[in-house]
This record gives C-alpha cells, structure tokens and sequence, in this order.
C-alpha cells in the first residue's frame, strides 16, 4: 500500500549556501523548500520561520516545488492513454493540488558552499501517482543571483504525463511583465480556456489575485517599494505562469511552471496550449 504523507513536516534542519553577500536557505527534509533567500538584510522572498507545520497547512513562505504537476487536478481525477487514474486529495481539498513534493522528504545529494542539489526519489507516491519518477532541484548562487535548473526523470515503464515548477512567495509589492494570453478560471481555481490578451502588470491588493498567464517570453520584474528589483528569467519550457496574492496579503506569488491549472483534463479534452508534457520511460 502507498505510503501517508507525514502529519507534521519537520523544517528544523536546514542547510545555506552563500555567495558574497546572496544568502539562500533550505529545509530538504519539509518538502524541499526554499526556505530563505536574502542580499545582505533584503528578503526577497517570505523567510520561513517555522521549525514544523500540518502537512495539508504549509506556511505561505520560502518557495516550494511542485512535482510531479503544478496547481490543480480536478476532482484528483485525470484519462491518459484511455486510462482513468484516481489521486488522493488532502483532507479538505476538493482538488489534487501541487502534486505530492511538498510534503515529501528531500535528500541532499550534492552541496558545494555555492549550490546544493536537493533530490526526491519517488517510487510509492503518498498521493497516489502512480509512475515512479527522479525530480531534481539544482540551487547555484552566483553574482547575477540564484538559478535553479529542475530535472524530471520517468523510472516507470510507461510513458508519464508531467508537469513541474516552483511556488515562491516574494515579499514584492507588484510585477511587471508581457504575457499575451490570460487563462479563465472557475470558482474553484481550475482553468477552463484561454483568450489572447496583453497583461503588463499585477500587485497585491485588498481583493488579491489568482491569474494564470502563458506567452509571457520567460520574463518578469519584480519590484518593491524601497526601490528593490527583481528580475527572473525562466527558458522556455515554463510557457505558463501563475501570479497569486491573497486579499491583504504581504506576499506576491510569481510561480513559473510548465503547465495550465488541470492540463491533464484539459488536454484529454481537445484544449490547446496545456504545456501537457509526456516523458517516456527512462
């Protein structure tokens, strides 16, 4: 029987890499989180102050990967290849949502003072994925910043239905950008289609904002009130991205990936332009 994701995440143990005055923290064993990323006293992103939390109500700080989907699936339901797979949704949640990675326990299998790869070796999904997969975050800290490369491999038998990102929260109060299609989405925060469109720029606000985007050429400046900026750069295999900030919040969510809210139904529909991606086995 599969493994249950662990009631309690335990993020006390964290490992650093620096390079000059860039400082970047991680907590591998709590879902591979980034849990730190600061230039001398300026916190780009929400530092994670919790040493534990219920694994359903993560903190919304650091950033986390999503693997083996980003975002939602809808009912945990999903066809590939004329088969019906049914994931377990967490208690509470109507959805799959974010795939199974952020509650998994990551092990460091390389670390220099400069970089650290974190690695999840998924062969017994607690959610029910039902391909066994390798995911690899590779962390490097250089003048220009942090970059992060994510490896996807299939060690199942079949081909694999996939898709990946990250889910950063930055302390930013707004970003500009050009994205040229805008994806509707439901009540329920499920993607229904897109229309062609040009968006320029999203903040934080009272009412928030939950925005699927794609088109947007790979980059978005993020900027803040004392004149801090931030530029990320994502190539083009994370053709979609995603830009959420809750109603009042202190954060802005600014998250690459490589897919739309429920790709996998949408695509088994007829929908275009998913960023559905299928890996072959090895």
């Amino acid at each position: 029987m599969p493994t249950s994701i662990p009631e309690i995440l335990d993020a006390a143990g964290r490992v650093s890499i620096a390079y000059g005055a860039h400082r970047a923290e991680f907590a591998p064993a709590a879902g591979g989180r980034l849990t730190r990323l600061a230039t001398g006293e300026h916190q780009w992103i929400v530092p994670v102050t919790e040493t534990q939390w219920p694994a359903p109500r993560w903190p919304r700080a650091g950033s986390y990967p999503l693997v083996p989907y980003s975002n939602r699936i809808r009912d945990g339901r999903f066809v590939f290849e004329g088969r019906e797979h049914a994931l377990r949704p967490l208690p509470g949640r109507p959805h799959a949502i974010h795939g199974s990675g952020l509650y998994r326990a990551w092990t460091v299998r390389a670390q220099s003072p400069e970089s650290v790869d974190l690695v999840l070796a998924s062969e017994d999904d607690p959610l029910g994925w039902p391909w066994p997969f390798e995911c690899v975050q590779r962390y490097r800290l250089g003048g220009r910043g942090l970059s992060l490369t994510l490896q996807m491999a299939n060690l199942g038998d079949t081909p694999m239905p996939f898709g990946f990102g990250i889910h950063p929260y930055f302390t930013a109060r707004r970003v500009t950008l050009h994205a040229r299609r805008r994806w509707q989405a439901d009540a329920e925060g499920l993607a229904t289609g897109s229309e062609t469109t040009h968006v320029r720029e999203l903040r934080q606000s009272a009412e928030g904002c939950d925005t699927y985007l794609s088109q947007w050429g790979g980059q978005a400046t993020l900027h803040w009130d004392d004149g801090h900026a931030l530029t990320l750069h994502a190539d083009a295999a994370f053709e979609h991205l995603v830009v959420y900030a809750a109603p009042g919040a202190d954060f802005l969510c600014v998250e690459p990936v490589t897919q739309v809210a429920d790709a996998f139904n949408l695509a088994a529909a007829g929908q275009a332009r998913t960023g559905m991606r299928v890996l072959e086995p090895g």
